[in-house]
């Protein structure tokens, strides 16, 4: 093999780098972590993030937030949820997740989002 001075050799390198880069770049890991699922404050996360889409979901479809759409959320062991604000008029709520499992955690759940809360 010679070179000559175009840099054939120099060009496969760099696509070499590049293919490699890419592939080692669909190992990275993600910005955000996925939610613990394997104890019960991670399945008390999930659950909120449950609640939270199924009320939006809820919302969508009848123009107002309603809980009777969690009446088919399973809840893990000892978990609940408790309603602390909701006006007459459907425009928003406020939700708490609690679990008698892990009394230190505690998560909120409105139209906003879902945010961890100090344990009651």
């Amino acid at each position: 093999m010679t070179r000559t001075g175009g840099g054939g050799l120099g060009r496969w390198h760099l696509a070499a780098a590049f293919a490699l880069a890419a592939l080692l770049g669909g190992c990275a890991p993600t910005t955000r972590l996925p939610l613990a699922q394997d104890t019960s404050g991670g399945q008390l996360e999930r659950t909120a993030e449950i609640v939270y889409h199924r009320m939006a979901i809820g919302y969508l479809e009848s123009g107002k937030y309603t809980t009777n759409v969690l009446v088919d959320v399973q809840l893990p062991p000892g978990a609940k949820w408790t309603l602390l604000a909701y006006p007459g008029d459907g425009s928003s709520y406020r939700l708490r997740i609690t679990s008698s499992q892990d009394p230190g955690v505690a998560w909120d759940v409105s139209p906003a989002g879902v945010r961890r809360a100090a344990a009651p």
